[in-house]
């Protein structure tokens, strides 16, 4: 059910056992998984109905350090959120990303990878991608195996999985729920501005949330879960601490500090002796139903041998002239934005009616997208980012349009960034020619692979919005702000499920980590107030306050 607070002809008070702020991809997965247990839930979402990809002002920041584009670009306000733009790969971190990597200060991540197994799972499911490894045993067919190299000592070849452009939308993935369920009420136009907290028990008692034309509603609930993105969340965080004088979060190190994000640059570009042959090679697959991508990580052994961190090489192309791939393309974006492909769109899709007939061939018979030609082909090296402390989101003297602090971004590239990048460059040169990749294309380096002074000046890295790290989750009250559940130690109500929980950029996009994560908080929300409606012989499907159960009991 949605409420539009700008609609509103007066100010509104709300009830709920859990308020979640953020109707973006965790917030909806979370509330989603939340009602399949029925239990209440209200939602508010800065956004309206639907999401404005457009730069919205309440995203505006202040810049520090390095201009951190992802700030503006990087976010969407509305339902879906940035899943309206979510270009889609699902893959799973390793396990060495989550362990202990002494060499760079980082403890091990306080849940391990097979503790998220079940919830990887559910992803998948509730995504309708296949259920195969990421490793190459999910390239099945003898006729895709043979194009593709193998992974050796310095790197390992894995494959996301991608589901169809309507489902990568959230907002249209639980489209029913979101306009039948009655007990899941999302009030759109609705930006958290005020928080209500008893510093004697640490407990957050209400929020307050606010339309652009003034209209107020305050939602007191058991339990609250940001889930506003990795930037709003930690603003959100340091604007509760410094509504209450920083009682909650001062005598910990690591609230809107160690902001990290994966950074890329193009390399090199290819130059194919046959274009169709790098694209059997290193174009979409199709397995079981699923499109998957492949990229080349390099393996856990050399990031230990060079003393770097993650990184992955991905091949990308982009169309030399417009024609029917950009057509098909824009028409896929728009229905992942809207949910409805219009009339307009298949006209301008039956003028390439040629290349959707070779595009359909490549499809059903060889199993794979056929890329565009004429095209230009880049090589691509995405890194890891080390956290450090002095990288970092903190409020601004600036005043948004709501009244509230703008964020101030700090975002640093250094040195051991730079290096990853370099390290992978040189190994993945080596890779290329020893399994006889320059047959099918040659490379032409844009960075030095040998010389460390050309990759001194990173003109060309960027970053590719994946924020993470400044609400980061660990043991320590003193270094970390929520723990394995990640719920914040400060406020024992209060739940942050976003990127900004993860220490570590690691090897991967982290958008299916950050929704098992998300299911896994759920789950856990759920097994809280099931048991404590339980004890009271009530039903928890209902718009009112249940007793919060910690560790040591009821309270």
């Amino acid at each position: 059910m949605i409420i539009d607070l700008s609609s509103c002809a007066d100010n509104q008070f709300k009830r709920a056992p859990i308020c979640v702020v953020g109707a973006g991809i965790a917030g909806l997965i979370v509330a989603h998984r939340l009602r399949l247990a029925g239990i209440h839930v209200v939602v508010l979402e800065s956004g309206p109905i639907a999401a404005d990809n457009r730069e919205n002002p309440l995203n505006r920041v202040v810049s520090l350090g390095r201009p951190y584009h992802g700030a503006l670009k990087g976010r969407a306000r509305g339902l879906g959120g940035t899943s309206t733009m979510w270009g889609g790969a699902l893959l799973p971190f390793l396990e060495s990303d989550l362990a202990d990597r002494p060499s760079f200060g980082l403890p091990a991540w306080p849940v391990a990878l097979n503790g998220l197994a079940p919830f990887l799972r559910d992803v998948e499911v509730l995504f309708g991608v296949d259920e195969g490894p990421y490793d190459l045993e999910a390239i099945a067919t003898p006729m895709l195996r043979q194009w593709v190299p193998p992974s050796d000592a310095d790197f390992v070849l894995r494959f996301a999985k991608w589901p169809n452009f309507k489902k990568r939308n959230v907002a249209s993935l639980f489209k029913a729920e979101i306009t039948k369920d009655p007990g899941l009420e999302i009030w759109v136009n609705a930006t958290v501005t005020q928080f209500s907290c008893d510093v004697t028990s640490g407990r957050l008692r209400s929020v307050k949330a606010v339309s652009a034309g003034g209209r107020l509603v305050d939602v007191r609930a058991d339990h609250f879960v940001i889930c506003a993105g990795a930037i709003e969340s930690t603003r959100l965080l340091l604007l509760l601490d410094r509504q209450h004088s920083d009682q909650f979060f001062g005598g910990s190190s690591a609230l809107g500090r160690f902001f990290h994000d994966h950074i890329s640059s193009p390399v090199a570009r290819l130059h194919p002796r046959q274009p169709t042959d790098l694209n059997r090679m290193a174009g979409f697959r199709f397995v079981d139903g699923t499109m998957r991508s492949m990229r080349f990580e390099l393996s856990p052994a050399a990031q230990v041998a060079d003393g770097v961190a993650s990184a992955f090489v991905h091949i990308s192309f982009a169309s030399k002239e417009s024609g029917g791939f950009d057509v098909l393309r824009d028409v896929m974006r728009s229905l992942q934005r809207s949910g409805w492909i219009f009339p307009g769109d298949l006209m301008r899709l039956a003028k390439h009616s040629p290349y959707l007939a070779r595009l359909c061939y490549w499809r059903f018979v060889r199993g794979q997208l056929l890329w565009p030609q004429p095209a230009s082909y880049d090589l691509n090296i995405v890194a890891e980012q080390l956290p450090r402390a002095n990288s970092r989101i903190s409020l601004s003297e600036q005043i948004d349009d709501l009244g509230c602090p703008v964020a101030a971004i700090d975002w640093r590239v250094e040195a051991p960034d730079i290096e990853t990048i370099r390290s992978c460059l040189l190994r993945f040169g080596s890779y290329w020619k020893r399994h006889g990749c320059d047959s099918i294309a040659q490379l032409e380096w844009i960075l030095d692979e040998v010389t460390p002074s050309a990759m001194l000046v990173p003109n060309s890295i960027l970053d590719i919005y994946h924020p993470g790290g400044t609400t980061r989750m660990g043991s320590n009250p003193r270094t970390a702000i929520v723990d394995a559940d990640l719920t914040t130690f400060s406020v024992r109500n209060l739940s942050v499920a976003s990127t900004s929980v993860f220490p570590s950029g690691a090897s991967a996009n982290p958008t299916l980590m950050l929704m098992a994560f998300g299911l896994r908080l759920a789950d856990h929300l759920t097994r809280i107030y099931s048991d404590a409606c339980q004890m009271q012989g009530g039903s928890i499907d209902k718009p009112y306050i249940l007793p919060f159960r910690s560790s040591e009991g009821l309270v």
